[in-house]
């Protein structure tokens, strides 16, 4: 955790050569936890709400990390809930309600909600670091070693792999405070970049990525992508759209499936199911559909990465606009972490016992 004053460590964990750790759903340590502070209506302080109740103390980060808030100065926490409350004098940002959803017309504003590319929300969100107790996680992330068996003997065999990325904006890096439209510390990569990076790390393979990732981008484009996906001779493919589809989602995801196998007979193949969008003016229902459609496509050399499921859990505790970037479709680093997480769930190092 950030918590420890190990410079090595935080180097590991900022920067384009970051590499990930234990997922949230494993791990005692909740790791600079997003927060946007928001003041309700009628309230006189500001909220923010953690993912888990924290077991001791914890520490409050601007979100350059640099900068540390003071308990009982910036905020102040009651043990055994999973509330903050800033104090009047607090020097942490927050918005109110009303900011949040502005009215029509208003300057950054996407249908009704506050929205903004670039690092604006980045820089609302404080990020808390803390340890709590490991509660049973309600969402199985399963790894599926069964499906990816011809890039996973090149891991574990430590041969170089080529990884091709097609997708959409959160593919190409949106958000992310790596990204250089929204460039910020701790200028953490794409999820593309930390599972190659992450990858790379615990196999001790070379993990060269190619992202083909493009802003707008559904899932006809990507059809159309297959050559140049085929161009590179890839060994992993990563196939994430969804957040621009709407009807004939089903047909293109198949033939983009079908046409990347028999174009790369020996590349396998990530169907990556999206998070969804800001719940205020889009239902997840469309996005637990795509998941569950893309989960149908899974056979030998294809394999499900379902980020829409552990997202919507996540948002049953949190606020939509701690975890997303732009507060309307697209990731903040922890979203991003989220992404690389499930995706490397599918990759364990260590083959499954033949007992």
């Amino acid at each position: 955790m950030l918590m420890a004053d190990d410079a090595s460590e935080k180097a590991e964990r900022s920067g384009p050569g970051m590499v990930l750790g234990e997922p949230l759903w494993r791990s005692q340590a909740s790791d600079r936890e997003p927060v946007l502070f928001i003041r309700e209506e009628g309230k006189q302080l500001a909220t923010g709400k953690l993912l888990f109740i924290p077991s001791e103390g914890f520490q409050i980060t601007h979100p350059d990390l640099n900068m540390r808030y003071e308990e009982g100065k910036d905020y102040t926490w009651k043990p055994g809930t999973n509330i903050i409350e800033l104090t009047l004098t607090s020097r942490i940002p927050y918005k109110t309600v009303a900011e949040m959803m502005p009215p029509a017309g208003s300057p950054n504003m996407f249908a009704t909600v506050l929205h903004s590319e670039g690092r604006f929300f980045h820089d609302l969100q404080v990020q808390v670091s803390y340890w709590h107790k490991t509660d049973p996680w309600p969402v199985e992330v399963k790894p599926q070693p069964e499906r990816l068996t011809r890039v996973l003997n090149k891991l574990r065999a430590k041969q170089p792999i080529k990884l091709v990325a097609l997708g959409d904006s959160i593919t190409q890096g949106f958000n992310a405070s790596g990204f250089k439209e929204s460039l910020a510390e701790p200028y953490q990569p794409a999820y593309p970049q930390l599972v190659a990076n992450t990858l790379q790390k615990r196999f001790g393979s070379k993990v060269t990525l190619v992202n083909f990732g493009a802003a707008g981008a559904e899932a006809g484009w990507g059809v159309e992508m297959v050559p140049k996906v085929t161009a590179e001779k890839p060994d992993l493919v990563f196939l994430a759209f969804g957040m621009n589809d709407g009807g004939g989602y089903d047909t293109k995801m198949t033939k983009m499936r079908d046409d990347v196998m028999a174009a790369n007979p020996d590349a396998d193949v990530v169907l990556v199911a999206p998070m969804t969008m800001n719940p205020l003016f889009a239902g997840a229902d469309g996005f637990l559909w795509k998941a569950k459609f893309l989960g149908g496509l899974v056979r030998p050399n294809v394999a499900l990465a379902d980020v829409a499921t552990p997202w919507i859990e996540i948002l049953k505790k949190k606020n939509f606009s701690d975890i997303s970037g732009n507060n309307v479709n697209h990731p903040n680093d922890f979203g991003h972490r989220l992404y690389a997480h499930v995706i490397l769930e599918l990759f364990p190092v260590t083959a499954p016992s033949k007992e």
